[in-house]
């Protein structure tokens, strides 16, 4: 019998097996990372933009009466933001206050991305040192 050398054809395909399997394996844990990243960046982008919708509707003269929908456009991507009013919760203590529930998705009538649930005013208070001002003072 004479010594070989080097890997048979069996051992071959058995490496050759073995190292497919973990390229295939490690292909597809990059898949998955790629896809968490790309889920975190459009979920911190939904926020950011439920965050815009919820501080219009804070710095509005009224709380919405109605549903309120639209569409707006936020770090390249189109958005379908729903805003619903509610009560208060609770109307006997906070009979002035409305519940305002603001919902992002990327499809009209999509599941919700992000929400921001908010409580304001129904009616913006004026501010008594602008209605001050308006009146007159006595000179000495």
């Amino acid at each position: 019998m004479k010594d070989e050398a080097g890997f048979a054809l069996i051992e071959m395909l058995v490496a050759m097996m073995l190292l497919s399997l973990v390229g295939l394996t490690l292909a597809r844990f990059q898949t998955f990372q790629l896809t968490g990243s790309s889920n975190i960046a459009l979920a911190a982008a939904a926020r950011l933009e439920a965050d815009n919708r919820a501080i219009d509707i804070l710095v509005a003269p009224a709380a919405p009466q109605t549903i309120e929908s639209g569409t707006s456009a936020n770090a390249g991507l189109d958005w379908h933001w729903t805003a619903t009013p509610g009560p208060s919760p609770d109307p006997t203590l906070m009979p002035n206050m409305v519940s305002v529930d603001v919902r992002l998705s990327m499809t009209p009538n999509g599941p919700p991305i992000a929400r921001r649930q908010l409580l304001r005013p129904r009616e913006t208070p004026r501010d008594p040192r602008v209605a001050g001002a308006r009146t007159s003072r006595a000179e000495p």
